[in-house]
């Protein structure tokens, strides 16, 4: 019997989506109201966003675990997530228990990680249901993490100026800026592959959080090293939980789909 299409029998719901704008909204206003003493409190939702992502790909591969393709591409995105919390939490722990500064440190390692998983799952999702790439896609995956680190380092670099103290935290940053890209170019592959299956609404979910995701992330790396320091009230961090909120709603949207 044909399946129904992904439009019909499962489209997105606007009021969650009106929801977490909502949400996002108010975490961003809330930054503004509460004194800076109290500040910190805004880390949890935070880590507790990265937390929950997490939880629901390893879901997802728990149901799916007899599947060829989806139990191995939502444990990596799992581990992904879970990578990144991990970074985050040593990153908390040397800046605020050891007060360090935590550029560069060992959490370092797991935010790269966070990447390769992420990616990982992208490629095995992708790949299986289009063992082989066009020639667009394969150079897509190359010349848009390519150009976005470049337009990254060309700006730095013209911020740079005489201060050459910074010059090693300009390009050890754009190591980061160009993981962040490959998982968005991968994204973005993704949502042209699905884009007519009953998946077609997951990936548009996920590609929109991934490219939150990995946008904050190159303007955190940008800002971390051009400002002193980055305010609560800054957008990178509403940009964020927005972007866990609805990877979150695209993760539980794949489970009532297949």
């Amino acid at each position: 019997m044909e399946q129904k299409s992904e439009r019909t029998s499962n489209p997105i719901n606007l009021k969650v989506l009106a929801l977490i704008l909502g949400f996002a909204i108010a975490y961003h206003v809330a930054t503004y109201l509460i004194s800076d003493e109290q500040t910190n409190l805004f880390d949890v939702p935070y880590l507790t966003g990265i937390l929950v992502c997490s939880i629901s790909s390893f879901l997802v591969a728990k149901r799916y675990h007899d599947s060829q393709v989806f139990g191995r591409a939502y444990m990596f995105l799992g581990l992904g997530f879970l990578s990144w919390f991990v970074g985050d939490s040593l990153w908390y722990y040397y800046f605020y228990v050891l007060e360090i500064d935590p550029w560069p440190s060992p959490s370092d390692g797991f935010f790269l990680a966070s990447y390769v998983f992420a990616s990982l799952h992208l490629v095995i999702n992708t790949r299986y249901f289009k063992r082989k790439w066009t020639t667009p896609m394969k150079t897509w995956v190359v010349i848009f993490p390519i150009m976005v680190t470049a337009i990254y380092l060309y700006f730095s670099l013209l911020e740079l100026g005489d201060s050459e103290g910074l010059l090693f935290d300009l390009f050890y940053g754009s190591i980061f800026v160009f993981g962040s890209s490959v998982v968005l170019s991968l994204a973005i592959i993704g949502v042209s592959v699905f884009k007519q299956s009953s998946l077609g609404v997951v990936w548009l979910l996920l590609a929109i959080g991934i490219f939150l995701w990995t946008f904050a992330d190159i303007w955190y790396v940008y800002e971390a090293i051009w400002v002193v320091e980055i305010p609560i009230t800054h957008p990178i961090n509403t940009i964020w939980i927005g972007a866990f909120m609805i990877i979150t709603y695209a993760l539980y949207k794949h489970q009532k789909i297949i």
